[in-house]
């Protein structure tokens, strides 16, 4: 008998998303065996892959034929090169532009995933115990002691456990500058910056954001804010970039002290670490902190308003609340309000790349 509903419907649309951890975990172990800086040095045969990689499992040629499949290699008469897009996003010897250190993270902790449902079930969190220090040093999952269950308390600090460790440190901030890529690309043009001198950017982790902003646009300086233990990053990522005379790091902490001044004040993947009231004090920081005409930018991999479409920003929220003390992600008109309540007279909200959307208030 024919189901009612189900015409032109295959059961296989729930199973594609139900194993897309599979094609994940491919693409990301990938990375930790360090197959895309291989074949960018020495494009090579799957013979010649293994041998260059040590890998001895009898499933190399569908491990590698899956990175083609989804546009991460490309093969021809039998040899393996990068693809277009893993040239510009996975090469190592690329620091501005690789996003390694993000899919290193991801690698790190994924067998926390199977711990999802005790969360949702205890309300408690998860500490990523030495997951990023294993990101850092490119090392497997499996070698570092795995994610752990912990209580949430008043007392934790997300960014303290995070920032335990010089490797740590390291770890966080590679990741954070791989997921904010996109959208570092497209603020270069989505946002007027002609009639801006100096950009602040708050939580400025390596200093990604402020690289790209001042290499797109000569006349700009930029003034990154943070905790001091991102300093040798910072120092490092910009003078790679090549805008170390332009752009400096103010350490400090931004629930105790005063923002650093600006035309705009950027957050950045941000606000949706903490909770609402903290969200709202840091939009009140950067409102008293800019002068009348200056703006406040936030981006953000947004959750849609009606909480249908946007599944990255429901993802991402979901997992800042698995793993912050009070994080969770919010939507553009949520983000607006704040602005609004705080005193911007003008907001707004663009699409920028993928998941991300910029919101804009004016002060």
């Amino acid at each position: 008998m024919e189901r009612q509903g189900t015409a032109g419907q295959s059961p296989h649309e729930i199973i594609k998303v139900a194993t897309a951890f599979w094609t994940s975990k491919v693409v990301l172990s990938a990375v930790e065996l360090g197959v895309f800086a291989e074949v960018a040095k020495n494009p090579s045969t799957v013979e010649e892959l293994c041998a260059a990689l040590s890998l001895k499992g009898r499933g190399a040629r569908d491990f590698f034929d899956i990175l083609v499949s989804v546009g991460l290699l490309e093969r021809e008469d039998g040899v393996y090169r990068t693809s277009p897009l893993s040239t510009a996003y996975l090469n190592p010897d690329d620091p501005v532009h690789d996003i390694s250190g993000y899919l290193l993270y991801l690698n790190s902790v994924y067998p926390s995933r199977t711990l999802l449902s005790d969360c949702l079930r205890t309300g408690e969190r998860l500490n990523y115990d030495h997951a990023l220090a294993a990101a850092a040093t490119g090392r497997a999952a499996g070698t570092a002691p795995g994610a752990r269950m912990m209580p949430v308390s008043a007392d934790d600090d997300t960014f303290g456990e995070a920032f335990a460790t010089p490797d740590q440190v390291t770890g966080f901030v590679r990741s954070m500058t791989g997921y904010s890529m996109g959208a570092h690309l497209a603020l270069t043009s989505a946002f007027d910056w002609s009639g801006v001198r100096e950009v602040v950017d708050v939580g400025c982790s390596e200093g990604a954001f402020l690289a790209h902003m001042l290499r797109a646009h000569p006349h700009l300086r930029g003034v990154g804010f943070d905790l001091p233990q991102v300093g040798d990053r910072f120092s490092a990522y910009v003078e790679t970039a090549g805008v170390q005379d332009r752009a400096h790091l103010v350490t400090g902490n931004f629930f105790s002290d005063p923002l650093p001044t600006g035309d705009v004040i950027v957050m950045g993947h941000v606000l949706h670490d903490w909770d609402l009231v903290t969200k709202q004090m840091l939009i009140h920081k950067a409102y008293d902190a800019l002068p009348s005409g200056g703006r406040l930018l936030v981006y953000e991999s947004l959750i849609d308003d009606e909480r249908r479409v946007n599944t990255t920003g429901m993802v991402m929220s979901l997992n800042v609340s698995l793993v912050s003390v009070g994080g969770l992600g919010y939507t553009g008109a949520e983000c607006t309000s704040w602005m609004t309540d705080a005193g911007f007279r003008e907001t707004s909200v663009s699409h920028l790349d993928g998941p991300e959307y910029m919101v804009v208030g004016v002060k």
